[in-house]
């Protein structure tokens, strides 16, 4: 079976037309928790739970035997008998434990579900030909479903009708700005939307109760941090970075994520002089969910010219090495870049 999107194991598990194997893997933690809870929910008979469900946690010494042998035991009382394997390593098995499994995958049983969890395993097909080996083996065999950031608007529409099931009205900007603030991490959205609508108690979530309530994403600190250098105030930039390093935010995070948003930057205003829109570095980059990187660097990005912005990804990588020798304190290295960034927009 090839690989199944979201939407089609939602109508899958609504037609219980379930596969005998799931592979759930991806970067949203929320739904692969939200799936390896429904999958059970919905295929094995209510009230049958004690009998005909178990989960099985890699972290707590289970093995990948009795994994596949309870999933030989036939269901008591109908339904289907479903295992939830969480955090299983599918892609570096003992030759025993290979062999057993490809021989279950080659025929599994009818009359069980097995749900192969990736939970906090990072699972990258990409980079990783041992995963893409075991993804290729269970698609065969069941189905395989990366649960990764919904795109823009399905985000938003989440947000929206969240906030009503609360009580609440949250507009589409105020989404947009709320995913902006926060991040795309769906758990971290839906707790800071509960959040909100524990504050507000009814009616309309504006942008100020937004900016007052919600917890900013390191990603959204570190954007008003280079929105601050583009503007020449180095002396605010200093206070943020301040208080990120105070809330014990990594060096080494800090600088990535401020390297990531001079990278954007420079894309967009590479793009601008040739013609193109700020969205165009969309096309040739991965920007999925995240285009308002590119509106964020546009804005920026107005404010510096190209050479310019090629003297700060030069300040950028000197003190990347800087941080990696380590042989200078980290806060001294990053206060200085700031220091450095902000005098190439002053024309220093």
């Amino acid at each position: 079976m090839p690989e199944l999107q979201e939407e089609a194991l939602k109508a899958q598990l609504k037609s219980e037309d379930f596969a005998r194997v799931y592979l759930l893997y991806g970067s949203q933690g929320y739904l692969k928790q939200h799936y390896a809870a429904l999958i059970p929910k919905k295929c094995v008979t209510p009230g049958m739970e004690g009998f005909n469900f178990k989960k099985m946690e890699y972290s707590d010494g289970a093995t990948l035997a009795a994994v596949l042998d309870a999933a030989e035991v036939l269901p008591a009382f109908g339904g289907k008998m479903c295992i939830v394997a969480r955090d299983f390593p599918l892609d570096t098995l003992g030759a025993d434990d290979q062999s057993r499994l490809e021989a279950f995958l080659k025929d599994p049983p009818e009359s069980a579900v097995v749900v192969f969890w990736q939970d906090t395993t990072v699972v990258e097909p990409r980079k990783s030909a041992k995963w893409r080996s075991v993804i290729a083996q269970i698609g065969k065999a069941g189905a395989t479903v990366s649960l990764d950031t919904p795109n823009r608007q399905t985000l938003l529409r989440l947000l929206t009708t969240g906030a009503q099931k609360r009580g609440c009205t949250l507009g589409k900007a105020e989404a947009e700005f709320l995913t902006e603030t926060v991040g795309d991490d769906l758990s971290l959205l839906l707790g800071e939307l509960e959040k909100l609508c524990n504050y507000k108690q009814g009616g309309e979530i504006t942008r100020a109760d937004i900016e007052a309530v919600a917890t900013k994403s390191l990603e959204a600190n570190v954007f008003d941090l280079s929105k601050s250098l583009a503007a020449g105030n180095c002396a605010r930039a200093l206070a943020l970075l301040g208080k990120l390093l105070s809330d014990k935010e990594r060096p080494e995070m800090l600088l990535g994520t401020l390297i990531g948003a001079y990278v954007d930057m420079y894309r967009v205003k590479l793009a601008m002089e040739s013609g193109e829109s700020a969205q165009y570095p969309a096309e040739l980059f991965n920007y999925k969910g995240k285009e308002f990187r590119l509106r964020n660097a546009a804005r920026d990005a107005g404010k510096m010219g190209v050479q310019e912005l090629r003297t700060c990804l030069d300040l950028l990588h000197e003190a990347d090495t800087a941080l990696k020798w380590g042989v200078q304190d980290p806060k001294t290295v990053l206060e200085r870049l700031l220091v450095q960034l902000s005098q190439v927009k002053a024309g220093r």
